[in-house]
């Protein structure tokens, strides 16, 4: 009973559907031909499943680049995909992070024969098929299938040196807080969908204003949404797994999983604003995210000198944006575009540092920065990187790091949180004693007597380091062009 002109209608829109979850499938559907490429006839881990896996990676970027010049804002799948300019920031990150995790992960696995690199790379690439469908989803149903599909294949990736027990056990912990984690989750969409009578993100608070149902069973929904989603970006008091986990998973992993993860993670943040000021009031809102961001950056500048708390104060940087987005009501263009700029720099510093991690790695299991003594006189170059990742890290001018911070904590003022702000400031003036530290380390403390330093390096690291230090300076010197695509992205929702 449906007439031809009408079916070709559904076909189109159903291509066009299609063609804007590129971005998201691709990924997926390349992590399953990396498996079949395994299985052809010749010896294992021979090298092609690594060029799929890269292709898998840069293809959809490139398609997500494509369509955010383009000014893409489609919604797709009856409304609860909506591939919007912010969208394509957030894909854009996730899929770079992956694709320059995959290319670490090639050095990584060349010296760690107990892991089944088809595997290993299908696992990276379905999970980012998982942030980048996190990104454009636009209904709590879909937020929770894309959240389940970016952690389950984490969970693996995490245990994945199995002869390795730090490896096991990171992957254990991993997965018993994540399933405590999305369980919270799940109980908070049913209590907003029971308070609002829709899954939709962009209705949840039009409707809680129209019945006046926001507060009590609203507010816990949007509380036990908060625990989940907090979780993924490794925010406190969320953050017990984060030094385990980061510490026992392999290199790159949490290279990928301490920036992509966050990405998609704040795209949610980011599109759940509006029902969460709704839901708890914009002042108490922005109370309860302004009191997890001030932990996140005490627990990271004060906690420990890793790079996993490092990524918790960083969660917490961020946070200052979404608090005041809250605080405005859900709707800030200032701290949405300073959200994702922050994003942006933070991966980019982030893989950097990281890639010069894995050079310096001996495969011991071992802590600390000792693999940092005298390395400015061995090693200049690695040094000189080393050392922009850490001034970007620590928001010193030039670099990107530095334009991120200006952006979230102008947004609290622009809010009214005028005290987030200056403590934001006070934290990262703090932070610089962990970053200038590992300069002291590298340019003024001498290498250990009598210890052969092995450094593994090869093009693919140089490539990844090389892209990285750009991108921080490129961000950093000439911020405009950034700064309007993060602005167009956020007028156009």
């Amino acid at each position: 009973g449906v007439s031809a002109p009408e079916l070709a209608g559904r076909g189109v829109e159903l291509g066009q559907h299609f063609g804007l979850e590129l971005a998201g499938l691709l990924p997926a559907l390349a992590g399953l031909l990396v498996i079949l490429v395994d299985l052809l006839p010749g010896p294992r881990n021979s090298g092609g499943s690594f060029w799929v896996a890269a292709l898998g990676a840069l293809v959809p970027f490139l398609y997500a680049g494509r369509d955010l010049l383009r000014g893409t804002s489609e919604y797709a799948f009856s409304g609860t995909m909506h591939v919007d300019q912010t969208a394509l920031v957030i894909m854009l990150v996730v899929h770079l992070s992956a694709f320059l995790s995959i290319l670490l992960s090639r050095t990584y696995l060349a010296t760690r024969p107990d892991v089944e690199r088809a595997e290993y790379y299908a696992f990276v690439l379905v999970s980012a098929s998982g942030m980048a469908m996190l990104a454009a989803a636009n209904d709590l149903v879909n937020v929770f299938l894309a959240i389940e599909l970016l952690s389950i294949p984490l969970y693996v990736l995490a245990a994945m040196r199995r002869t390795q027990v730090r490896s096991v056990e990171s992957g254990f912990k991993y997965l018993l807080l994540g399933a405590f984690a999305s369980a919270f989750l799940l109980f908070g969409m049913g209590l907003l969908f029971g308070a609002s009578g829709t899954t939709s993100l962009e209705a949840i608070g039009d409707e809680l204003r129209r019945m006046g149902t926001g507060g009590g069973v609203a507010a816990l929904g949007a509380g036990m949404f908060l625990v989940g989603v907090l979780f993924k970006i490794a925010a406190a008091p969320f953050h017990a797994w984060t030094p385990d986990v980061y510490e026992g998973a392999p290199t790159p992993v949490t290279a990928f999983m301490a920036t992509a993860t966050k990405a998609a993670a704040f795209a949610a943040l980011l599109r759940s604003a509006p029902a969460i000021a709704e839901a708890m009031t914009p002042a108490i809102g922005a109370k309860v995210l302004s009191g997890v961001a001030i932990l996140s950056m005490v627990v990271g500048n004060l906690g420990a000198l890793r790079l996993a708390y490092s990524s918790i104060a960083h969660a917490g940087y961020m946070l200052v944006g979404v608090a005041a987005i809250v605080a405005a009501g859900g709707r800030l263009e200032s701290g949405s575009s300073g959200v994702l700029y922050y994003l942006a720099a933070y991966a980019a510093m982030n893989l950097g540092a990281f890639a010069i991690a894995l050079v310096l790695d001996r495969g011991e299991g071992r802590e600390g920065l000792s693999e940092l003594r005298g390395l400015g006189r061995e090693r200049p170059i690695l040094a000189a990187l080393m050392a922009v990742f850490a001034l970007a890290m620590a928001g010193m001018p030039p670099t990107a790091g530095f334009f991120g911070k200006l952006y979230v904590f102008s947004a609290a003022v622009d809010a009214g949180l005028l005290a987030l702000a200056v403590i934001a400031v006070l934290m990262s003036v703090i932070g610089l004693y962990y970053y200038l530290r590992l300069l002291i380390l590298m340019y003024v403390t001498p290498a250990e007597e009598g210890e052969a330093r092995v450094l593994r390096t090869d093009g693919l690291v140089a490539f990844t380091s090389l892209v990285a230090v750009g991108l921080v300076l490129w961000l950093g010197l000439l911020p405009g062009w950034m700064v309007d695509v993060v602005a167009k992205a956020v007028a156009a929702r």
